[in-house]
């Protein structure tokens, strides 16, 4: 079945660390040229569910985020799983602050949202991709500046 890179959900290693966990995929993804577009300023129905998305696995629903994805996900990232990773990135980079606004990129059939956040002790990214039906293919806790990559994987 071939799937997208964004639609691959790695999020953190349960042991790992957040840096060796994003030097992997920085060193896998390639930056999206041409076939990537930037949404205009208005919010759109993905960047309102992005946000909900994030505002309920800041306030521990988890659940409310995980009903979103689709069936392939869901296989992949349960809620506890989910709810594991949010703990751990804050760990790593401090109790969630609060969230700058959402900027769309479209990749292939995919778009991506990514949401800056403000943690107490670095910035990080919020990301979420979503098919045209508007259903959740991928979701990333990552540093900033990690780069939307458009390459086809098998697996």
């Amino acid at each position: 079945m071939a799937t997208a890179t964004l639609a691959a959900c790695v999020l953190l290693p349960a042991s790992g660390s957040a840096s060796a966990a994003m030097q992997t995929w920085a060193a896998t993804a390639t930056v999206a040229g041409p076939t990537a577009a930037a949404s205009p300023a208005a919010r759109t129905p993905y960047d309102r569910t992005a946000t909900q998305m994030l505002d309920d696995i800041v306030s521990g629903n988890a659940a409310a985020a995980t009903a979103r994805f689709d069936p392939a996900l869901r296989k992949v990232l349960t809620t506890d799983a989910l709810a594991g990773a949010w703990k751990t990135y804050q760990d790593t980079f401090g109790r969630y602050r609060s969230h700058g606004d959402p900027k769309d990129v479209t990749v292939g059939e995919y778009t991506v949202v990514g949401v800056p956040l403000r943690m107490e002790h670095e910035p990080g990214e919020f990301r979420v991709s979503f098919h045209k039906d508007g259903s959740v293919a991928g979701l990333w806790l990552l540093e900033p500046g990690v780069p939307i990559s458009p390459t086809i994987r098998q697996s």
